[in-house]
This record gives C-alpha cells, structure tokens and sequence, in this order.
C-alpha cells in the first residue's frame, strides 16, 4: 500500500503538478490577452492625442498668420503723389515757422584722445509765429542753456546717430523749460561737425 499510496502520490502530485502548470498557462495567456488588448489601446490613444495636439498648434498658428495676400498695396500713381498745398489733407504735417541760431563752437569734454572741437548749427520748428518773438527776447538764455549742454558732452557721447538724438532731445527739453507763451515743436540739427 505504501508502494501504492506513494505511487498515488506520486501520481496524484504529479497530477496536481500538471494541473497546476495547465492553470499558469491560462492566466498567463490571459495575462498576455489583457496586455495585449490594453498596449494596442494605449497606442491608439496617444496617437490621436498627438493628432490634436499638433492640430491645434497648426490651427491656431494660421489662425495668428492670417491671410497675408489681402494686404496687398497698391502703389499710387505720380498723379495721386502730387497734391496742391491748398488740398492738403493733414495741416499737421506742414512744417511750422522756423528760427535759425547763430552756429555754436564749443570744446567737448576730453576723453583721453586730446581735445576735440564741435560746431553745429540749430534750427527750431516753432509751435506759432508769436513763439518767434519769444525766443527773440530769450535768446542769451537760450544760447547760454544750449553752450552749457555742447561743452558738457564728450566725443564718445554724441558720435553715434542715437547719441545726435539723444542730444535733440535735451536741446527741445532745455529750450522749452525756458519758454512762455509758446513751445518748439522739432529741433533740427542742421550742420555738425566734429574736429
């Protein structure tokens, strides 16, 4: 009996060793079913997520484009360019009454390359004529105002063109802290040389 029990052992385990091994392969098939029909799906929707994603970029990246071939300018003709100073259309853009000072020389600060010299002559584009008598009046103010800015410069500060703006800028800022009745509209630098 022992013989048999072992052998009904034996087989009863083996039995039981095989049944076992019939059912891993179930759940790992099935296992591997589940992963494959979830991996397929993942895919899928990455994929279409990446679709409207780059959908999107494109959508919006035409949609701040616009459409460049409605801007078309047509160039006008020689007889549109021609206006009579009687047509004008913006007085604005004429230019107002203007005033010419006496040139300046000045000697600018130096900055280690020896002396250096500057001559320049200004013109003002006034706001009204009555501004003319204005600065008429004022003129030893002005040009005391304006020596005072020349002499304070160096050659580096006023070599470059935003530097020559830079300049324009506090001459009109000077000229008008000084001004009354009337105010310039533009400062013109009108010669300007540097020795």
């Amino acid at each position: 009996m022992t013989s048999q029990a072992g052998t009904k052992v034996a087989l009863s385990g083996a039995g039981v060793l095989d049944m076992a091994k019939a059912e891993e392969k179930k759940s790992e098939d099935g296992q591997e079913e589940v992963a494959k029909s979830k991996f397929p799906m993942w895919v899928i929707l990455l994929i279409v997520a990446q679709v409207f994603i780059g959908g999107g970029v494109i959508a919006v990246f035409l949609f701040l484009s616009g459409d460049k071939s409605e801007e078309v300018v047509e160039e006008p003709t020689v007889a549109e360019q021609r206006v009579e100073p009687t047509q004008s259309r913006d007085p604005a853009s004429h230019i107002g009454p203007q005033f010419d000072l006496d040139p300046f020389i000045v000697n600018l600060i130096d900055d280690g390359r020896g002396p250096r010299y500057l001559k320049v002559e200004v013109k003002f584009e006034l706001e009204s004529p009555e501004v003319k008598t204005e600065i008429d009046s004022r003129l030893a103010q002005i040009r005391d105002e304006m020596l005072m800015l020349f002499s304070s410069k160096r050659f580096t500060d006023i070599e470059t063109v935003d530097g020559k703006r830079l300049l324009k800028n506090e001459i009109f800022t000077r000229v008008n802290k000084i001004l009354v009745t009337g105010r310039i509209k533009r400062v013109f630098l009108t010669d300007f040389v540097i020795q």
